[in-house]
């Protein structure tokens, strides 16, 4: 798989041409050529996220930034979001960016959602036990948090690797139960 902090840049690149792209789109007072000549340098930044080349990509989205700077005071202009308003737009693409370089048989919709279930419910039944400590409800959150991102992510591996350490907690308060 590729570097997974790559390919959040990748997301970053794609998120951005498509926000200024839709946004200079919009922009019909700019005149046909102004307009073509956005969405081409949106089409090239497109092809060049989709063919990895990260530096290319942020060129066309300098591009489309430096027009979009001319639309500044307009009430619709993207501008630059929070952190986690960015976070939060950019995880969409990278999921899906990360979902196609796993194997076909990984994405299994059935399957991930019995283990996200199977998550829930072991998070669940942890932090209800009057024996569990405030370590292991954290643990419980924790590994929870963990195997419902690998889901998110498709990877569901990873996924079944986490639903076994919450198995494992789970088990070994419910033993303190019975002893």
């Amino acid at each position: 798989m590729a570097d997974v902090y790559y390919i959040w840049r990748l997301a970053e690149a794609a998120q951005q041409i498509d926000l200024l792209a839709g946004f200079l789109a919009t922009r019909a007072a700019d005149g046909p050529a102004a307009l073509r000549a956005s969405a081409e340098n949106a089409r090239a930044g497109r092809a060049a996220v989709a063919a990895g080349r990260l530096r290319e990509a942020l060129d066309r989205i300098d591009d489309l930034r430096e027009h979009a700077a001319r639309w500044a005071g307009h009430p619709h202009h993207p501008g630059e979001p929070d952190a986690f308003e960015h976070d939060a737009r950019v995880w969409d693409y990278a999921k899906d960016m990360l979902r196609a370089q796993l194997p076909s048989e990984e994405a299994k919709v059935s399957a991930a959602r019995g283990i996200l279930s199977a998550i829930h419910h072991l998070r669940r039944q942890v932090c209800a036990l009057p024996e569990a400590d405030a370590q292991a409800r954290a643990d419980a959150l924790h590994l929870a948090g963990r195997g419902a991102m690998a889901v998110e992510i498709g990877h569901l591996g990873a996924a079944r690797k986490e639903l076994r350490r919450l198995r494992a907690l789970a088990e070994r308060y419910a033993g303190d139960e019975d002893g």
